[in-house]
């Protein structure tokens, strides 16, 4: 037992004595993992591989690089059927897309509709109530950016929702 303790002393002090042949570099931020196609966890996805790729951007050579990383982490039925389509795609071409293209096509297949859809019936039915105009204006708008509605219907809608003897003075 004392002749393993002692192996072991001196194969620590001989690691810890000799400099590293390489350094590594520390993991940030990790891995999103994989988006299997459930549109109610998305977002949360999104803005993990969004981050991700910002943290490791030296590290990627060219946009094939970077499509390739991002269409990987495509998986299921839907997605993965969807990434596998894109990557033949842009192989027969010889042609891939930058990080800005792919994002934007990325967030217009898999962002959920039904998250555009209830911030639309929210900016309908969101009423002012007591709460601070300012407050109430920056959530309204908030909502109809993400509903996606135009400016004259946000204006409508706005009218309408708020507290009307806050309308009365303006």
């Amino acid at each position: 037992m004392r002749a393993q303790i002692q192996a072991l002393t001196n194969q620590l002090d001989k690691i810890q004595a000799a400099p590293a042949a390489e350094t590594t570099k520390v993991e940030i931020v990790a891995d999103p993992g994989a988006f299997e196609g459930d549109m109610a966890r998305f977002a949360k996805w999104w803005i993990k591989l969004q981050i991700w790729i910002k943290a490791n951007w030296d590290t990627f050579a060219d946009d094939f690089e970077i499509a390739t990383a991002v269409l990987s982490h495509l998986k299921g039925p839907v997605a993965g059927l969807y990434a596998q389509v894109r990557l033949q795609e842009c192989y027969m071409a010889g042609a891939w897309p930058t990080w800005d293209d792919l994002k934007v096509e990325i967030k217009k297949y898999f962002k959920p509709q039904a998250e555009r859809d209830w911030a639309r019936q929210q900016t309908h039915s969101f009423k002012q109530g007591s709460m601070r105009t300012d407050d109430y204006v920056t959530w309204f708008l908030a909502l109809s950016i993400q509903g996606g509605l135009g400016n004259e219907h946000v204006v409508d809608l706005l009218e309408h929702n708020v507290n009307p003897h806050i309308a009365e003075q303006l």
